[in-house]
């Protein structure tokens, strides 16, 4: 089953997120203005595309009260994935963004549990390292401290940048933003990505071409 799901993420790799999104339009799975994280989420640490399944945690970063609970229950949940996992964390505090959870050394042990990116509504920090050894991060921003981050629950439904994420859920990220990829048309959106990709070349070089005119754009 992994190796099924390495091969559909390998194949949605090779197209952007717009061109994704618009192969998704064309299945009519979900409206047009959803499954899409809001412009509040950057690409703060970029590292190429990526696609995986989402292993999810909630924390807080705020007042040191609890301890949440043992953090290797999330390395245990990366390490299980079905395929290649991307952590999707859910900051508690209002506002959020006070400390990272993920910086050079929670990352270096999530690339090597097979984690390929991180999606937060929180910050992160070692934003040089974390790009440097491909960790791709889409998050509020960069911070300076962990502050007394840690994880209160993991395996649960987040919400991040009006995204909303179950556990399991097939992503698909790049610097225009994180997309989530229905799980019933995800075999079928390359060869949709493909033929919208040869319509829209067609548009284009008619476009720049000798026929344009504004009354032939009309007709069309």
């Amino acid at each position: 089953m992994a190796d099924r799901m390495d091969e559909i993420c390998a194949a949605l790799r090779e197209w952007d997120s717009p061109s994704l999104s618009n192969a998704i339009e064309r299945l009519n799975l979900r409206p047009r203005d959803t499954g899409f994280t809001d412009p509040s989420i950057r690409n703060v640490v970029p590292a190429g595309r990526i696609a995986g399944v989402a292993v999810t945690v909630r924390t807080r970063a705020r007042k040191a009260g609890d301890k949440g609970i043992d953090k290797n229950l999330l390395y245990e949940a990366i390490a299980a994935a079905n395929g290649p996992a991307i952590l999707v964390a859910e900051d508690d505090d209002d506002p959020p963004g006070l400390g990272a959870l993920v910086g050079e050394v929670t990352g270096t042990h999530l690339l090597a549990l097979g984690c390929v990116g991180v999606v937060t509504n929180g910050c992160v920090r070692d934003v040089d390292e974390l790009e440097e050894m491909g960790l791709s991060v889409h998050a509020l921003g960069p911070c300076v401290s962990h502050g007394y981050i840690r994880v209160t629950a993991v395996g649960v439904p987040v919400t991040v940048g009006g995204l909303r994420v179950e556990p399991g859920d097939l992503l698909h990220a790049d610097k225009h933003g994180v997309l989530s990829i229905p799980r019933e048309g995800a075999p079928k959106l390359p060869a949709i990505a493909e033929q919208i990709r040869i319509e829209e070349t067609e548009t284009i070089t008619w476009v720049r071409s000798p026929a344009f005119s504004i009354g032939a754009l009309l007709k069309r």
